[in-house]
């Protein structure tokens, strides 16, 4: 990272040292959304991380945004989750987007006034793209789109959806149907609930109902359907490195709080982090956490080096939630 880049980091340490984490114990047991902690983070920049300057956004290399995604998720996943599909929908918009959808868009997302969101999983099939329903028909120069999104984070307070749907049901293979496509709240389109979790609250879960909500041909990402599967596979590489970090982040304070605590408990005269068993469980922690650093790291350096990384990104997701849980 760079000096601008390492000062940003320092910047969202210090804002979640000093705002976040002594009280953010009562905001997620009040199931309170944090609007306060919101608004200083657009005030600091970190909705327009990977917005390209001529939008207003600050773009950062892949390292630092997986820095400042671990420091927000280290004083609460939450903070973290509010600006990752956020952050995918940015890449999208910058590297497929039409010259009149990045103006359209863009320059919003990168104050954070505009939020964005992803909308793929779906009641019936889960992630499973292929076995998705929703549709979007094309009647003249408007899309109808009909069918349902559940599990879609931050999607009552978004203004934005990139709603990932089928523009030809008929496609032969069947991603070759499917499009990406804008979509902003409007008559068609109903945020039903918002689906209880035993944490992660301060982001709503929420499922989506689509009934013959109609948006312009324009809306859909790039201009040219049938490109939406490769558009957003390129898009969850961020994402996927995003939830890494975001492991990386809670698994951090963990360990902090097993220090803290450890050093503070005494038996037998003495912290219990001097008795061998304790200190084994924690040198385990911190090797755990050290490597899975190592392995994000990779990941996002390859990730800006333009080499292929599609599995990459995988590796530090699917392993981090593992050590983050012992």
């Amino acid at each position: 990272m760079n000096d601008e880049e390492s000062l940003l980091v320092e910047t969202v340490r210090a804002f979640i040292d000093r705002d976040v984490k002594p009280t953010v114990r009562e905001v997620e047991h009040a199931d309170a959304y944090p609007e306060a902690w919101i608004e200083q983070m657009k005030r600091i920049g970190i909705f327009g991380l990977a917005i390209p300057d001529q939008y207003g956004g600050c773009p950062v290399s892949m390292p630092c945004y997986v820095w400042v995604t671990q420091e927000l998720a280290r004083g609460w996943m939450s903070l973290a989750g509010a600006m990752g599909g956020h952050t995918v929908v940015a890449k999208l918009l910058s590297l497929f987007g039409t010259e009149e959808q990045k103006r359209k868009y863009l320059p919003a997302m990168a104050t954070g006034e505009l939020r964005a969101t992803m909308a793929l999983t779906e009641p019936g099939g889960g992630s499973d793209l292929q076995a998705m329903s929703t549709v979007a028909r094309a009647d003249g120069k408007e899309l109808v789109i009909n069918g349902a999104k559940t599990w879609i984070s931050n999607a009552r307070r978004s203004g934005l959806i990139a709603l990932l749907c089928k523009t030809d049901p008929n496609a032969t293979p069947r991603h070759k149907g499917m499009s990406v496509v804008l979509v902003e709240h409007g008559p068609g389109l109903t945020v039903s609930r918002d689906l209880p979790k035993l944490g992660y609250k301060g982001v709503e879960s929420c499922e989506l109902r689509f009934d013959d909500c109609r948006v312009p041909t324009s809306a859909i990402l790039g201009g040219v359907a049938g490109c939406g599967f490769r558009q957003m596979m390129k898009g969850l590489e961020t994402g996927r490195i995003q939830v890494a970090a975001r492991a990386l982040g809670v698994a951090t304070a963990a360990l902090e709080d097993a220090l803290s605590y450890a050093r503070q408990r005494e038996s037998f005269g003495q912290p219990i982090w001097k008795h061998q068993s304790v200190g084994n469980y924690l040198a385990d922690m911190a090797t755990k956490l050290t490597a899975a650093r190592q392995l994000t790291r990779y990941a996002a350096e390859k990730f800006d080096s333009g080499s292929a990384v599609t599995w990459k990104p995988e590796w530090p997701s699917c392993s981090h939630p593992k050590w983050r849980w012992r």
